[in-house]
């Protein structure tokens, strides 16, 4: 009989829960895109695609970057910087800064990935963003940015995600939620929000490590210009998958079970204090909730028994 973590058993009673009998069979097993392609990297070896533009743009460099979206911070923790033109708002630029713990941390991390944006729960990152233009000799010009580290945790209390074991709950409310681990890459689709104002997402997530096997975990922040200032106003579960070893084979192959889900943010055309609502909807499944404005908290809110 194979060994088994504690969590296992919830994880083999999962009605999503597919049984391969090698490894090399688990990706066709994987139902979304995106957890196809953290396998593809994780196990295959697939190269990770430059999510935050650390190929920085003309005009831009890691010190402008670092010195106006996060003054005053130490150089010798900054383990990325990144810079990509923002698709819905023409001759802007969405960037973003990543901080290690400390000067130590960085070091480390840098010595095997010189641009890193992943920690755990011991060492987190510190992230700041930004909006660009070009003024008109061409230049970079800010125009805004978070006023401190993102620090907005992403709420597991109502969703079809699995929840990382890493995620706690809220002393005050009791609710599920928790900050990323990884900040990974920027997501341009066409959320408009308010008339012909659009946000901008960004996709963070979570690992862990079991034997003979992992799981990852994935958010989607949606970022708000107001004036010069950028506010999170989104941040909900995105997508999971799971992967466990299970019982050995007489010619060395294993079994794995694999579960994932994946969900898809729409904008609607119905709207809430003038802001669109918004539909959560599970990828290849029933399950769905619809966010709304709230204009009491200034970001989106779910609407219960939607």
């Amino acid at each position: 009989m194979a060994l088994c973590l504690p969590l296992c058993a919830s994880l083999y009673s999962s009605a999503g829960a597919v049984t391969v009998h090698s490894l090399d069979q688990v990706r066709g097993a994987i139902k979304s895109p995106e957890g196809r392609a953290t396998f593809d990297q994780q196990i295959n070896g697939a190269p990770l695609p430059d999510g935050f533009g650390t190929q920085l743009p003309q005009g831009f460099t890691k010190e402008m970057l670092l010195a106006q979206l996060a003054p005053g911070q130490d150089p010798k923790r900054l383990t990325l910087a990144g810079a990509k033109p923002w698709p819905q708002q023409p001759q802007a630029y969405v960037a973003i800064v990543c901080l290690a713990t400390s000067p130590d941390q960085a070091k480390a991390e840098l010595r095997y990935d010189p641009s890193s944006c992943s920690g755990d729960d011991i060492t987190p990152h510190d992230v700041w963003l930004g909006v660009y233009t070009r003024d008109p000799q061409g230049k970079p010009r800010l125009v805004a940015r978070t006023e401190a580290p993102v620090d907005t945790p992403v709420d597991w209390g109502d969703t079809n995600i699995d929840t990382p074991q890493s995620i706690g709950n809220n002393p005050q409310t009791g609710a599920a939620e928790g900050v990323p681990q990884n900040w990974l890459r920027f997501d341009f689709a066409a959320y408009r929000l308010h008339g012909q104002d659009y946000a901008f997402g960004v996709r963070a997530g979570w690992s862990e490590g079991y034997a003979g096997g992992g799981a990852t975990f994935e958010a989607l922040y949606l970022f708000q210009m107001d004036d010069t200032k950028l506010h999170v106003v989104f941040a909900q579960p995105m997508m999971y998958t799971k992967m466990l070893a299970g019982e050995w084979h007489k010619d060395g192959t294993r079994d794995h079970i694999e579960t994932d889900a994946s969900n898809v943010l729409s904008v609607l055309k119905g709207t809430s204090h003038g802001f669109h609502d918004l539909r959560l909807q599970q990828r290849s499944g029933k399950w769905h909730r619809v966010f709304r404005w709230s204009a009491k908290q200034q970001r989106y809110a779910v609407v219960k028994n939607s």
